[in-house]
This record gives C-alpha cells, sequence and structure tokens, in this order.
C-alpha cells in the first residue's frame, strides 16, 4: 500500500503476557490503534477500539493483557 508519507506500519498479534518493544529515533511520533483485545502500552491499559498517539518517547513497549491484534504507525 503506498501512503506518499513518511511512514512504517507495523501490525502484531499478541497473546497475554507477550510483549514487545519498538525504538522511536528521535523526532518520531507514533499512532498505536487497539484493532482487538487489550494490551498496555508503557503500562497504560488500551482496550479494543482505543488509540494512542505518542511523542517524546524514546520507547514503547506493548504487552498483551488479553489476545489483541494491534496496529503502530511510526511517523515524521
Amino acid at each position: 500500500m503506498k501512503i506518499h508519507q513518511d511512514a512504517k506500519l507495523f501490525v502484531t498479534l499478541l497473546a497475554p503476557g507477550e510483549e514487545v518493544r519498538h525504538a522511536l529515533a528521535a523526532k518520531r511520533h507514533a499512532w498505536l490503534q487497539v484493532a482487538k483485545g487489550e494490551v498496555q502500552l508503557n503500562g497504560q491499559t488500551l482496550q479494543q477500539g482505543d488509540g494512542a498517539a505518542i511523542s517524546d518517547e524514546k520507547a514503547l513497549t506493548i504487552k498483551g493483557t488479553k489476545e489483541a491484534e494491534v496496529l503502530l504507525f511510526d511517523l515524521a
């Protein structure tokens, strides 16, 4: 899919207790969308349908608290 933006899209499925980390380069931002289930993003609980705008973070830790599907947009 072509979007004509400086962006990367990541999709992951997480089981309860499973976690992934994503490093954000300087001056990058992110948007996390929970498509299914429930996760913790850097300790903050997000449920199905929730989204989070992220700025001024060096790394993101996304941990499944229920079976989950998330989309992460790494943006300029």
